[in-house]
Order: structure tokens, then C-alpha cells, then sequence
């Protein structure tokens, strides 16, 4: 979990940030309000934290300003100011909890969880996947009865996943969460922390905890079974030890803190000594006067997060009587409270006037801790609410969602909906716009939904096809306007799309530019969206860059010495592997000729110098979206979404190239449904699209991203299945096909169809050298052995 922390004071941020990352959050740290803004704009953070008195826009305004620009995440305001008054204004301004100073750190952390699990969607303080369990207070991690041994990165990834079921991560989103931008590490640290985590948990018979979305990311996968509603009864019967070991660390770690952080914090004692001593000497000036009363502020603070309550008390005194001004009289009794302070200081028995008290040093505080009940697991399943005045229509989806791995939840009137929204939220939303006795209702609600839950996608359903209505629905951010009657399978499809959407992954940009400066520009604007940026200031090394880097997009200057930017996209456009890149050009110059030339070689688009964010990334985005759109189109399969003949070809001879480089097996699988002319006829081809739909959408959830899925003709499907052998490969297309037995698909008049599937594993390099020939080897095995056997799943093995 990424945090940001805005505090002034230095000392205090520094022994914060310390702990919040020994308890596994990666912190980033603002010092004035400004910056904490700049930090906001720029990052995606799961909290924040927020001093009050803040340089150059206090806490509570930030707060606002994030609120006001639809930052949802939790907000957590840290003062020393206590009145109720000051309570009331935090709140007011969209702080979900705040907190005086002085706290100590293990019931901020404490807090802290609260906040994140409020966020969640499960509200237990113990998260919950089926029998797999992680509690955030202890870090500990069961399944079943057994305990798992994680890494910290292991736990942070286990937790983000855990505390946002539904959602499906790219490996740069798991990077901005769990790794600090000052030094990220490259996306396939994230695929090995991964598949650590998946060893791990399979070592402990947890299998099947995190899946990959093809293309994508990665998510937390369905509980395989549902728990009971209630708790168990008893707790685990090492529960209450692992809360006291993680109280007992978090107190060792606070007196680590405390050594390291003991000077600096006493140091602000010499700054109150100065303030006494001048005033003894009626020598007392409005600067000094006012350094000891900011230095006495921020023990307060800080000497409450260690647990030295009272240490900071009597400095709390000392701020006030600084505060209230002081004369000399009253030195003495200053004395005496800066005397009380140090005594409260554990190791530490100097006084004023170099005398040792009587009073020993206090020790840090036992953390009081309890354990907590059982809650039952939210489930995975996507929620959507269809709200939609006609029974009908909500029962033919609500009986074809189970297709598509929805759950429906029914709201015949927009008071029913609300009354739904008010106890869960769901991951889409399908509207009606017309109710019977409200025309406008539905438009009503829409806008409603868009101010109070903005982040669920809305899609309009409804028997006005009206111009009007849609351009209502697209300015009141509506993500799909449908006009009955409509299939539901193409309904639920466009609702499945939406419960999945997430950012684009994350893109390498490979810009070449003389300018040094412009260069350095263009790094801060561009990382700063999370694009990955290789810079490269001579031309004469564009080449070999471009082919160690892969870029997405090349952004080129037009005018460098040695060799220009029309050179090098000439050079580029002349190879047929990077004949298709997107290609931005940049250049101060505007006139119709230099236009003319690089558009003539090949150019996407153009920004003139100098060059601003907003129009860079604008162009930058749409050019990625754009190519990624046409690489979709010639590279899937547009009914089921996974690869087509042309590259899946591609992507077998990468792999036999490897094979024979590394000496490692690799296996083509062959799989054929049974039947699917029949069933076409029989029921007609919007079935058997729905069959095939679903056959891809099981193949690509289940295999492994690396492994090749791809649609080449009717029911035939084609795996790649790099690094197995002939027996393992056939085992892991045995479990996966498995999975079509639980598959019944519902047709009309409640009439139900199963599958049959049936298919053949060829290997490399025993049954064939080439693609061509282990397919030719497995299609003929599969048609000497005909329809065999009446089960769903038919694999033949092949002989050497």
C-alpha cells in the first residue's frame, strides 16, 4: 500500500515514514501543502496523511482541494490542536478520521489499518479468501490451519489483492503501490515476486489463490467454496500470541526508532534552554521566544508517538506558556517543566542546572492488544444492480449472468436501487431510463450516480432510441447506451468489458532528441504518468537502443547533427518488424515543407516546440491507444479475444527459436469441441459464439500469460505451451479442459447443453521440427481416433 505523508517537521516525518515502512507501506514524504499536492496530482496513493499547520497550504485546505478534485481514498489529518472546533473543520473539509498529537505509532498504524479496511471491501480487520486468511495487525498469513512464511513484498502484494478482490492489477499498478518511485525495479520483479507468492501458497495446498488475466494483470481468482455466514466459534488457538509477538515487535521497533531519532529530538531542547536562559538575563527576544514555542509544538508531537505521553505533556505546557508570553519571573518555573521533560526521557537524566532528578526514566509503553472475531470473506464475483422497471428483461439476465461469472442483484424502481446502493455497491450498474410513472427517473438517477459514485460504470438499457437521450447519458458519463430488444448475452458481455476495465499497461517510450534539457523535460512529464522513458541524446545510438528496448512509440526530433529524425524513421519504417511503431515527431519548426517531409516517411503525428504536458501526453495516449487497437484487430480472434492464426504463428516460431536455443521442450496442444456444426444448426450460431466465447475466456484465464492461446478455425483451439513435455503438458490441458465438465450452458425454454471436448498433444522436437508438422501430427492422431469416449474431456496421446 502506497501512503503520503505531508509534515513539516522533519524529525517527525523521518521516524513516521521509518515506521510505517517497517510495517511493509511504501511512504512518500511532502514537507509543505504544495508539495503534498504536486504529490497527489502525480501519484496514486491508498492514504494519506496530513499535518494541520502546513507551509504554504495547511492541512485542512489540501484536504479540501483533494476532495473538491475527487480524490476518494482515505484521508487522515495529524494536529496538535484538540478543540472540537478543530475536529469539526477537519471532518467538514473530507478528513475521515483525525488524530491529536500526541499519538503513538501503534495506534496510528492501528488507525491507519482501520481507514484501509474501511476502503476495502471487506470489513474485517482479518481479510479473508476462502480458507486463506491474512491479518494486517500481526502480518500473518494461514491457510487453513497452517501458517505461511512471506517476504514483506510477498505480504504487501497478498494484501493489495486481498483488499480489492474484484480488481485486476497491472504489473504497473503493483509497481506504484508496492515500490517507492525514487528506485523502482523493472515489471519482471513483479512476475517473480508473483510466482514466488504462488509457490508459497501452493506449498500449503492454496492453489488457484491469484490468476492471470491474459494480457493484462493480475487478480485474485473466485473462492473455490463458500464459507459459513457466521463465524467460527473459536478463535485459532495461536491468534491472541501472534497479536502479542506483533505488539511486542512493533515496541521493540519503537525503542530502535527512539535511539535512532534521540538526538535530534533532544537537540530541540537546547532551543527552549536558549529561550530560558535569555529570559533569566531579560534578554528575551521575539525570535527566540517564538523557536522555542515551534520546537516545544513539534515535541509534542513527536514524543507522543513513542509512547512518551508524559514527556509530552510538559512540553505541551512549555508551547503554552511561550505561547501565552513570558516574563522574567516565571523562568522558574519553565525550569522546572523543561527539568520534568528530560526526566520523562527514557535514558536520559539531564536537567537544567545539571542536576540528576529523582525521578527515573519512564520506559515505552505496553501496546494493549485484543483479538478479534471472524468475519465471513466478500466474495469475489462481479455485483451488478440492473435497474429496470420490466421483470422480464431482469430475469433473462439474471439467468444468462451465469454465464459470464456475474452475480444480479434486481431493483424494479429507483427506491429499490437506492436502498441497494446504501447497504453494497456494485461493479456496474444496467439502467433503465423510462419508468412508468416517472419519465425523466432514470436521467435523474444517472446523474446522481455519477456525483455519488462516480468509479461504478452505468450502462443504459431502454426502448428510447432517442438522440436527445443519448447525448444526456454521454454528458452524465453513461459508459454504454442499448436499445431493446437486445440480446442479453451482448448485454452481459459489454458488462463483463466494464468490471474489468482498468488503465492501459503501461507503455515504453523511446525518445531521441539533441537537447539534454528538452530531454530531461520529457522524462519528468512522461514518468510522471507511468510511462517507462529510454532517452537517447546522440542519433548515432538510436539502433541499438531500439532493439534492446522494444519501445511501444518513438518520439523523434526533427533536426540533429550526424543523423536527422526523417533519417531515422526512414531507417524504421524500412524494417518490417518496426514498420507499424507509432512515430511522433517533434520540432520548432511548422512550415508546410518539414510537415510535408515527415508525414511523407511515415510520420503519426506532430508536436511543435516548445512542448507542453498536456498536449504531449494527449498525443502520446492517443497514438498507443490507437496502435494497440489495430494490433488487436490483426493479431485476435474478434469473437473470443485470443490470438488469430497470423500470430499465434508469430509467437510459435519465438518459441521454437528458444527451444532449440536452450534445449527446452515444448508442446502444442490441439483441442477441438465436439459437435459445434450440430449445435449451430440445432440452436443456431449465436450459441455456438457463446460457446466459443466462453471456451477462450476459460483457456486464457487458466493458462499462464506466457503460454500461447489461439482461435484457428470453427471449434478448433491452438496451445503453446513453452518448458513442458509431451506427459506434463497433457496434464496441465487435462485440468484446464476439466473445467468445461462444471460448464452447462442455459438455453431457451430452460433446455440445458454440455460440452464435449477432445484433442492431442504433439511435442517438440520428437513428433515434428516445425509448427506446421506437430499441428499436421496432432490433427491426424485426433482423426484416426474419431469421438472416443462419452467423457467431456478426450485427450490422446500421442506415441513417439
Amino acid at each position: 500500500m502506497r501512503l503520503l505523508l505531508v509534515e513539516d517537521d522533519d524529525v517527525l516525518a523521518q521516524a513516521l515514514q521509518v515506521a510505517l515502512v517497517k510495517n511493509h507501506y511504501v511512504v512518500n514524504v511532502a514537507t509543505d501543502g504544495e508539495e503534498g499536492w504536486d504529490y497527489a496530482q502525480s501519484f496514486t496513493y491508498d492514504l494519506m496523511l496530513l499535518d494541520v499547520s502546513l507551509p504554504k497550504l495547511d492541512g485542512i485546505s489540501l484536504c479540501q482541494r483533494l476532495r473538491d478534485h475527487h480524490f476518494r481514498n482515505p484521508i487522515l489529518l495529524l494536529t496538535a490542536r484538540d478543540t472540537s472546533d478543530d475536529k469539526v473543520a477537519g471532518l467538514d473539509a473530507g478528513a475521515d478520521d483525525y488524530v491529536v498529537k500526541p499519538c503513538t505509532i501503534p495506534e496510528l498504524l492501528a488507525r491507519i489499518r482501520a481507514l484501509l479496511r474501511r476502503r476495502s471491501t471487506a470489513g474485517s480487520p482479518i481479510l479473508y479468501w476462502g480458507d486463506l486468511s491474512f491479518d494486517p495487525s500481526s502480518c500473518e498469513v494461514r491457510w487453513q490451519e497452517q501458517s505461511l512464511t512471506l517476504s514483506p513484498k510477498e505480504l504487501n502484494l497478498l494484501e493489495l489483492l486481498l483488499r480489492n478482490p474484484t480488481q485486476v492489477f497491472t504489473k504497473g499498478a503493483i509497481l506504484e503501490h508496492l515500490w517507492s518511485f525514487d528506485d523502482p525495479p523493472g515489471e519482471e520483479t513483479v512476475r517473480a515476486h508473483i510466482k514466488g507468492l504462488r509457490r508459497k501458497l501452493k506449498q500449503v495446498g492454496a492453489t488457484d489463490v491469484v490468476e492471470t488475466v491474459y494480457g493484462v494483470g493480475y487478480r485474485l481468482k473466485n473462492v473455490p467454496q463458500p464459507l459459513p455466514l457466521e463465524s467460527e466459534p473459536d478463535e485459532p488457538a495461536n491468534s491472541d500470541s501472534a497479536a502479542q509477538r506483533k505488539a511486542a515487535q512493533t515496541q521493540a521497533a519503537v525503542a530502535q526508532m527512539w535511539q535512532q531519532f534521540r538526538e535530534p529530538i533532544l537537540a530541540r531542547l537546547e532551543a527552549i534552554e536558549t529561550a530560558i536562559a535569555a529570559l533569566e538575563a531579560n534578554q528575551l527576544t521575539e525570535d527566540l521566544r517564538a523557536d522555542a514555542e515551534a520546537q516545544a509544538h513539534k515535541l509534542v508531537g513527536s514524543l507522543g508517538m513513542y509512547g512518551l505521553m508524559a514527556g509530552s505533556d510538559y512540553a505541551r505546557q512549555l508551547e503554552q506558556r511561550f505561547a501565552a508570553g513570558v516574563h522574567p519571573p516565571e523562568q522558574i518555573n519553565l525550569i522546572e517543566l523543561l527539568r520534568s521533560l528530560r526526566a520523562a526521557l527514557p535514558n536520559d537524566g539531564n536537567s537544567v542546572s545539571g542536576e540528576h532528578p529523582s525521578q527515573q526514566p519512564s520506559s515505552f509503553p505496553t501496546v494493549q492488544t485484543t483479538s478479534h472475531g471472524q468475519l465471513p470473506p466478500t466474495a469475489t464475483t462481479p455485483t451488478v444492480l440492473v435497474v429496470d422497471p420490466d421483470p422480464t428483461a431482469t430475469t433473462e439476465l439474471a439467468t444468462a449472468a451465469q454465464q459470464w461469472n456475474l452475480t444480479i442483484q434486481v431493483a424494479h424502481s429507483i427506491v429499490q436501487a437506492q436502498a441497494v446502493l446504501s447497504q453494497t455497491l456494485p461493479q456496474a450498474i444496467v439502467l433503465e431510463l423510462a419508468f412508468p410513472d416517472a419519465p425523466q427517473a432514470g436521467l435523474q438517477f444517472l446523474e446522481r450516480l455519477t456525483q455519488d459514485h462516480a468509479q461504478i460504470p452505468v450502462l443504459v438499457l431502454t426502448d428510447q432510441d432517442h438522440f436527445h437521450d443519448r447525448v444526456a447519458v454521454a454528458r452524465l458519463g453513461g459508459q454504454g447506451f442499448f436499445t431493446k430488444p437486445l440480446p442479453a448475452a451482448q448485454i452481459l458481455q459489454a458488462v463483463a468489458q466494464s468490471c474489468q476495465q482498468i488503465q492501459a499497461p503501461e507503455a515504453k517510450i523511446l525518445v531521441v532528441d539533441d537537447d539534454l534539457l528538452l530531454l530531461q523535460r520529457l522524462q519528468d512529464y512522461l514518468q510522471a504518468w507511468g510511462f517507462l522513458l529510454e532517452t537517447v541524446s546522440d542519433p548515432r545510438q538510436f539502433w541499438q537502443v531500439l532493439q534492446a528496448t522494444q519501445p511501444d512509440i518513438l518520439i523523434l526530433d526533427v533536426e540533429m547533427p550526424h543523423i536527422n529524425g526523417i533519417e531515422l524513421c526512414q531507417v524504421v519504417r524500412n524494417e518490417p518488424l518496426w514498420s507499424s511503431i507509432p512515430i511522433i515527431f517533434l520540432s520548432a519548426n511548422r512550415d508546410r515543407e518539414t510537415l510535408q517531409r515527415i508525414y511523407e516517411v511515415g510520420a503519426d503525428d506532430f508536436i511543435n516546440k516548445p512542448v507542453t504536458e498536456p498536449e504531449l501526453i494527449t498525443r502520446v495516449v492517443n497514438r498507443l491507444e490507437r496502435s494497440r487497437l489495430l494490433q488487436a484487430m490483426t493479431e485476435q480472434d474478434p469473437l473470443t479475444g485470443v490470438a488469430n492464426r497470423l500470430a499465434s504463428e508469430r509467437a510459435f516460431g519465438r518459441f521454437i527459436d528458444a527451444a532449440q536455443q536452450d534445449s527446452q521442450p515444448f508442446s502444442l496442444a490441439l483441442v477441438t469441441i465436439n459437435h459445434l456444426s450440430q449445435i449451430n444448426l440445432q440452436y443456431g450460431h449465436a450459441v455456438g459464439d457463446r460457446i466459443l466465447q466462453r471456451f477462450g475466456q476459460l483457456l486464457k484465464q487458466s493458462l499462464s500469460p506466457e503460454d500461447i492461446v489461439a482461435r484457428w478455425l470453427g471449434g478448433e483451439f491452438i496451445l503453446g505451451l513453452y518448458g513442458l513435455d509431451g506427459q506434463t503438458a497433457q496434464d496441465t490441458v487435462l485440468r484446464v479442459l476439466t473445467l468445461l465438465e462444471q460448464e452447462v450452458f442455459l438455453l431457451e425454454r430452460n433446455v440445458t447443453l454440455h460440452l464435449t471436448v477432445r484433442g492431442a498433444i504433439a511435442s517438440y522436437p520428437v513428433h515434428g521440427q516445425t509448427i506446421q508438422q506437430l499441428y499436421q501430427r496432432a490433427d491426424s492422431t485426433i482423426r484416426a481416433a474419431g469421438i472416443g469416449s462419452q467423457t467431456a474431456v478426450d485427450i490422446v496421446a500421442l506415441t513417439e
